[in-house]
């Protein structure tokens, strides 16, 4: 299965071009988005939602309720006990909570042999093997 990253989102929504010839070679159901993914797309959608001014409410609202219909299209994958073991190794080997999101979305990979799909490879370099990690923004399909 291919785990998008959270800003994969948001080039699906944007509709990028090399994103959609890449979803066009494999089934719909091989894509999943872990909950971490979705956790911080929707907490950054929430935070603007709740601080909106009067003039932004109507549409910050608006943009939460889209996101989460366009999260709904995707296969879920739930945090499972797996990848927890694998998260604590990477915490205990990395030791940074600044990557938290990252590192539970590789621990999900490793423990389920996904490929982890996004274009901030450089965040997820050190936490997977090459052949579990792969960018559909810059990479052309082969």
């Amino acid at each position: 299965m291919y785990l998008w990253d959270t800003h994969m989102v948001g080039h699906y929504a944007n509709q990028h071009p090399t994103l959609k010839f890449h979803i066009e070679r494999i089934e719909w159901h091989e894509i999943g988005l872990p909950t971490p993914a979705i956790a911080e797309v929707l907490r950054g959608r929430a935070e603007f939602a709740l601080k909106a001014t009067p003039e932004q409410v109507i549409w910050a609202h608006d943009q939460l309720w889209q996101t989460y219909v366009l999260i709904t299209k995707f296969k879920v994958l739930l945090f499972e006990e797996e990848a927890k073991d694998e998260f604590k190794r990477l915490l205990k080997k990395f030791k940074s909570k600044k990557r938290y999101a990252d590192m539970m979305i590789a621990a999900m990979a490793l423990a389920g042999g996904h490929v982890v799909v996004t274009r901030n490879t450089k965040h997820f370099e050190d936490l997977l093997p090459p052949h579990q990690l792969t960018n559909w923004i810059d990479e052309p399909p082969r």
